[in-house]
């Protein structure tokens, strides 16, 4: 009796499902017509994510509803913290609003460094569009050409502000690797690190082995750089031989906090839009980054710029953000020490 009732229950539902439906996809279209989406990237112009973000920009209100405007804002400051913060306070709930995780977000929360008013696992996650491979190098004149040099030399590296990757992991190595890295603070972007490296102002820099590749190939083909350790668990094929940080660790201890540190490395730059985003609004976001990543013009574009695609689903996102928050006393304990 149940078998034959449920063609009838399904022909007489499904058509008021559908309605559903169709009115709401229509209500995103009236909505986004028109309209322009603020997409905000957490650093200075000329970077990683200001390349990226401007990708993203270029091509996701193709597959909004509506087609919206999507303008690119710069808001650089604490390390990604002031745009997360702004994001999670300030910006719009209306789904007009969207930024560009730091792969540290979650981690900073946990270790409650900085100015952080936000917590990483309310924010709606869209989507990842990269994971960089940050690299550390040296500057081809310097005489600090390994992790051993690091060791028994100081060495200049470039630092964009105590909460930049540069910083807190030049901390990190310091206590644990036993390396002597000298931190020159006060750039206040890529652009300004660049031009002290190459005007002698410091030796070293951590950047993103994709931006290297996209911005700087003179670098590279001319040997002017020593690359001298990957900051990922999974090592980049482009790098043969270069060892990853967690090759260093003598002790299970220093396994545990490199594991911390470079955990976020799956969180990478992802896509996130304000905590109290209506859910269809979320959903339809979600599917949008979805239908971006798998667009050839938009890959083409990224392919012209060299700006390698390592993208994951939300889920895969929100789960690295979780495992962030899943840290011990003791380990949140010694994580701390570097971020101080």
């Amino acid at each position: 009796m149940t078998v034959k009732l449920w063609p009838r229950l399904l022909a007489a539902v499904l058509p008021a499902l559908l309605a559903v439906s169709s009115a709401r996809a229509q209500g995103l279209e009236d909505f986004y017509r028109g309209r322009t989406l603020n997409l905000v990237i957490p650093n200075a112009p000329g970077g990683s994510f200001d390349l990226y973000g401007r990708l993203v920009a270029r091509y996701i209100g193709r597959f909004i509803p509506g087609n919206p405007n999507v303008v690119a804002q710069n808001m650089p400051g604490a390390g990604g913290m002031i745009s997360a913060n702004w994001l999670y306070e300030v910006a719009p709930k209306d789904g007009t609003a969207m930024a560009i995780s730091v792969p540290n977000i979650a981690l900073a929360h946990v270790l409650e460094v900085g100015p952080i008013r936000y917590d990483a696992r309310k924010f709606g996650w869209v989507g990842r569009i990269v994971s960089p491979t940050a690299t550390l190098f040296t500057w081809h004149t310097s005489a600090s050409k390994t992790i051993a040099d690091l060791r028994s030399r100081e060495t200049m590296i470039a630092s964009t502000g105590p909460l930049s990757q540069a910083q807190i992991t030049s901390q990190m190595m310091n206590g644990v690797a036993d390396a002597k890295f000298k931190i020159i603070t006060g750039y206040k972007g890529t652009t300004d690190a660049i031009l002290a490296l190459e005007q002698g102002e410091v030796e070293a820099a951590i950047m993103p082995w994709t931006f290297m590749k996209a911005t700087r190939p003179d670098w590279i083909e001319g040997k002017k750089i020593n690359v001298v350790a990957q900051y990922t668990r999974m090592p980049n094929p482009d790098l043969p031989g270069v060892p990853s940080i967690f090759e260093l660790a003598r002790t299970d201890e220093q396994r545990e906090i490199f594991k911390l540190f470079f955990g976020p490395d799956e969180i990478g730059q992802s896509l996130m839009l304000p905590p109290g985003v209506s859910p269809d609004k979320l959903e339809m976001m979600r599917k949008a980054f979805v239908s971006l990543v798998a667009d050839k013009e938009f890959i083409g574009d990224a392919d012209k710029q060299k700006l390698e695609l390592s993208t994951a689903s939300w889920q895969d996102v929100q789960a690295s953000i979780e495992d962030a928050y899943k840290a011990t006393r003791a380990q949140i304990a010694v994580a701390k020490k570097y971020y101080e």
